[in-house]
Order: C-alpha cells, then structure tokens, then sequence
C-alpha cells in the first residue's frame, strides 16, 4: 500500500505543478515541435536587422500578387469566351431550326462568328426558297408504254413485208 499511496502523491503533485506553471509546458512544447528556441525578440531583432530579407521579402509578395492578377486575368477571358461560344451555339441552333435572327444586337461575337452566322442564315434562306421553287414546279408523271397484242393490224404488216423464198428445184 505504500507504493500506491507514492503514486497518488506524485499525480497531485504533478497536477499542482501543471497548474502552476501552464506556460513552461507549452514553452517546452515549443522547443519540442520546432526543434530549436528562438524568442520574439530575437526574432523580431533579426529581420530589423536585415533589411535585403525585407526588400526580397516585398518583391516576392509583388511578383506573388502580379502573376495571381495574370491568372485571374485568364480566367475572367477563359470564361468570356465559353459565355461568347454558348451565345453562338444558341443562335446556330435558332437559324438552323429557321427562326429569324438579328445578328446585329449581340455584340459580344467575334467577327468571324457573326460572318458564319450570316452564312448560315443565308444558307438556310437560300435551302427554303429551293424547297419553296421545287413545290410549284410538280413534274407530271409519264405513263409507261403499253404492251402491244398481236392485232390484226399488225398480222396484216407481217404479210405484206412477208418476202417469199425461192424454193429449190426438187428432183
């Protein structure tokens, strides 16, 4: 029982020593995680002291933000054009299914944009009044010729172009 009753001991007087000094533990679990002790003011003292780090350190932050505007940049572009290519897509279909289409009041395409779809209007314009001239213009169907009986119109013709052949002498 004695051994038992140390250990109760020694717990209360670990706990009475944690609450005591809570801030030696977390300096020693500063020393612990990053391997080294380095205190604020010494840090603090070391960049004051180097001002090439602070100038670095600025650029770095400037070319950081620069390239991060250069990205930003393309994909602000990136999704014009997919919003450009959706409107296009859209007004291909419209004209194809024959829906009359002003080109003229969207103004975010391109200029080869708009040309194709002037194109396609014109194509399909041009594909309605074929059909439109192909309509009026009926072809009327021919009838096949008929089979001819023998006759006696025919029968007759035979005869009369009928040539007699010359018969050998028998004998």
């Amino acid at each position: 029982m004695n051994t038992a009753a140390q250990v109760k001991q020694a717990f209360k007087k670990s706990a009475k020593t944690f609450t005591d000094e809570p801030l030696e533990l977390l300096k020693s679990a500063r020393k612990q995680v990053t391997g080294e002790e380095t205190t604020p003011s010494n840090y603090s003292d070391q960049e004051a002291s180097d001002p090439q780090k602070i100038a670095d350190e600025q650029d770095y932050r400037d070319q950081k933000s620069k390239q991060d505007g250069r990205h930003l940049e393309a994909l602000e572009s990136e999704l014009k054009d997919i919003r450009r290519q959706k409107v296009f897509n859209d007004l291909m279909q419209r004209i194809q299914s024959g829906e009359d289409v002003p080109i003229e009041e969207f103004g975010e395409l391109d200029y080869e944009q708009k040309d194709v779809l002037k194109a396609q209007i014109e194509a399909v314009k041009q594909r309605k009044m074929n059909s439109e001239n192909a309509t009026s213009q009926l072809v009327e169907p021919t009838a096949k010729k008929g089979r001819q009986l023998m006759g006696q119109k025919q029968s007759a013709q035979k005869q009369t172009t009928r040539v007699e052949k010359p018969v050998p002498p028998s004998g």
